[in-house]
């Protein structure tokens, strides 16, 4: 990652964090569902037409290379079973489900910063590839940072009377994705298998993200809102233009 993207990266964090701040006092944003159906559908348009295309090529040209066996679908299962893990310590807030009406006690409060920690250390892995397809996958990441730590704030700026507490919590999650891509690339140095592998445990994790995203934008009553609809219609399509 550049400096530039790094930069990039930060201030959609901060966008979403500053978002936080200006509606703290409200728990509802219909803009935010609207945003996270759209970045769930861009995300998921990314995953299957950039990520999963490059994993299994990449796996394909490795195994023949070092005679290794490895079954990359195995990888990408777990991937989807570990942000299953995760999101028994953020309660689904990264789809938008936030229970500020709850009490938050400490713990929840640290579940969830662990939970999300540890989703945005994993998405910034992929991105120590620096092939074209990574390039879509960035700009993904970076769309679903501004909803994500949205989230991640409002629960945060709940929490804590001290603003200046939860906006130093918020700057070490924006630091987390550009830390995983640096921790990606030194896996990567010494052994070429070991970042497809990681690429598709990461895939697993996106894919659960994604389609938890767009099935729950329908609610409770599975009904979606044109808006919604449209927001995933044309995330969809956003990502089949970054189709060379």
């Amino acid at each position: 990652m550049t400096i530039i993207q790094i930069i990039i990266l930060i201030t959609a964090a901060g966008i979403g964090g500053a978002g936080a701040w200006f509606l703290r006092n409200k728990t509802h944003s219909e803009f935010l569902n609207i945003l996270l159906s759209f970045s769930g559908a861009y995300l998921l348009g990314v995953v299957v037409l950039h990520l999963l295309p490059e994993v299994f090529a990449q796996t394909v040209q490795t195994t023949t290379a070092h005679a290794h066996n490895y079954s990359i679908a195995i990888f990408i299962l777990l991937g989807f079973f570990i942000q299953l893990i995760i999101v028994q310590f953020t309660r689904g807030i990264e789809h938008g489900h936030m229970h500020l009406h709850e009490h938050l006690s400490k713990g929840y409060v640290f579940g969830v910063l662990f939970g999300l920690g540890v989703h945005a250390f994993m998405e910034g892995l992929p991105l120590a590839d620096r092939s074209n397809d990574m390039h879509a996958v960035y700009w993904a990441i970076v769309l679903h940072k501004i909803p994500e730590t949205f989230a991640l704030a409002t629960v945060l700026f709940f929490s804590y009377k001290n603003s200046v507490t939860a906006s130093v919590l918020i700057l070490f999650f924006a630091l987390l994705t550009p830390l995983g891509s640096f921790a990606g690339k030194y896996l990567s140095e010494d052994a070429a298998i070991n970042m497809h592998i990681l690429i598709a445990i990461v895939c697993g994790s996106l894919i659960h993200i994604s389609t938890t995203i767009i099935f729950e934008a329908s609610g409770k009553a599975h009904k979606i809102s044109l808006y919604k609809f449209l927001a995933i219609v044309v995330g969809a399509a956003i990502s089949l233009l970054t189709l060379e």
